[in-house]
This record gives C-alpha cells, structure tokens and sequence, in this order.
C-alpha cells in the first residue's frame, strides 16, 4: 500500500514540473493584458470606471441605475406588505 501512495505522490510532483518546463514561452496574450493593465493603473485621478470607453461608462451608470431601481422596488413591496390596506 506504501508502494502505491508513493507512485500517486510522484505522479502528481512530476506533471507539475513537466507542465511548467512545457509553458516556458510566454504567449501573446500576456503582452495584451499588460498594455490593458498599464491603461487602468494610471494615476490620473480617475476611478477605475471612468477610465474604459464611454461604452464603459454607459454600462456603469445603467448598470448603478438599474440597481437603485430594483432596491427602490424592494421597498415598496416591503411597504405594501407590512401596511395593511384600508377600504
């Protein structure tokens, strides 16, 4: 039993090696990601956001609007609810 937990412990610390020494090279999205990465850590006094495209920015403030809409509605329901209704 001792033999087969060795080969499953060796097994498992050998792909790992096997798996880092076939992804040495570095691919091509990496240089993307850091181009993109650089865009959004300027310091330019700018939140997160605001620094995409103005797409970006639409998506944010509905996306906020949407929100509040829902969390307005929440209450109102929870109003409706706890008031009794007078005919």
């Amino acid at each position: 039993m001792m033999n087969l937990s060795r080969a499953v412990v060796r097994s498992f610390t050998t792909s790992g090696a096997q798996r880092t020494v076939a992804k040495a090279e570095v691919e091509k999205g990496y240089f993307e990601i850091k181009k993109v990465q650089e865009h959004f850590q300027k310091k330019d006094g700018k939140p997160v956001f605001l620094k995409g495209s103005v797409f970006d920015q639409v998506l944010y403030r509905l996306t906020v609007a949407l929100s509040l809409v829902g969390i307005g509605g929440m209450g109102k329901l929870f109003f409706d609810l706890s008031v009794p209704k007078t005919d």
